[in-house]
């Protein structure tokens, strides 16, 4: 009987997994400016040539990494979509919104604890900023066009995606102190409520 070669895309699909946890676990360890390919190879037991087929350099791993972990983030957004425009504002049950968003960076901690802390994070956040502010754009054109703005756009959808990369950044920063479900919650209410009713200051 003929045996049934592994299918190529699965083969491909789990050493570029390898190799991504390999390149995780040694940034967690030391400095990104250290690490060689000789590390990622012989760490994650791969050849050079295994590793040049996938990647350019250690620069390239990185690029790809990130941006598959963001394209990740924005593909789930972009198919909660309907869960989130059929949402009726309650504080007692998050948006769900925010569910998918805090539920993916609390499943991919180790990657975004370190791109917040281990890294030159300021690019990383650029592209992160631009992902939840493209989700929001597409969240506000979805709406009835009797809803009028109260205020411009622009200010809207920079506000709240600055406002939510912010508090990203210091709760992954902090170790996640809080579980995912409780920080989908807090931003619900935020958002339904403002800054100031929340502060107490108005009825």
């Amino acid at each position: 009987m003929e045996r049934l070669q592994p299918n190529p895309d699965r083969r491909i699909a789990k050493t570029r997994q390898i190799i991504y946890e390999t390149f995780i676990s040694l940034i967690s360890e030391k400095e990104f400016t250290q690490i060689s390919i000789k590390d990622i190879t012989h760490q994650a037991n791969i050849s050079r040539s295994t590793f040049y087929s996938h990647y350019q350099d250690k620069y390239d791993l990185l690029d790809k990494t990130i941006q598959e972990k963001l394209s990740e983030l924005n593909e789930l957004l972009m198919k909660s979509k309907s869960d989130y425009m059929n949402y009726e504002s309650n504080i007692d049950i998050p948006d769900p919104y925010f569910v998918t968003f805090f539920e993916h960076l609390a499943k991919n901690n180790k990657f975004y604890h370190i791109m917040f802390t281990k890294m030159d994070s300021s690019e990383f956040l650029s592209k992160m900023f631009e992902v939840i502010r493209e989700s929001f754009y597409i969240r506000v054109s979805s709406m009835e066009k009797d809803q009028k703005l109260l205020v411009p756009l622009e200010i809207l959808l920079d506000y709240s995606s600055s406002s939510i990369l912010g508090i990203t950044k210091v709760w992954v920063e902090s170790n996640m102190i809080y579980a995912s479900h409780y920080m989908a919650l807090q931003l619900t209410r935020l958002a339904i409520m403002g800054l100031y009713k929340t502060m107490g200051k108005m009825n």
